[in-house]
């Protein structure tokens, strides 16, 4: 498999593939408003530089699960191409 191709593959395809699994999930719309609600409320009563950290802390988690979730589309096509052998 060619990984390098895979990669670009869902990275371009990445935005379109979200909305349209997330679009009609109620789940997912009713965890994003509640993380929305309870951002709010930290950021109330925290000082400027503990929100900050809190900002970095959550970029930099979901850098961590984009990267996990590449990989494991690209596990997920290796092993379809395995299947297909």
């Amino acid at each position: 498999m060619d990984r390098d191709f895979m990669r670009q593959f869902y990275r371009s395809r990445l935005p379109e593939v979200l909305d349209e699994a997330t679009r009609s999930d109620l789940s997912f719309r009713d965890a994003e408003q509640q993380r929305t609600r309870l951002e709010s409320r930290l950021q109330g009563m925290v000082d400027e530089p503990a929100w900050e950290i809190y900002r970095q802390l959550s970029d930099l988690s979901g850098n961590i699960e984009r990267m996990l979730c590449e990989e494991l589309y690209l596990k997920g096509a290796e092993d379809r191409e395995k299947m297909l052998r």
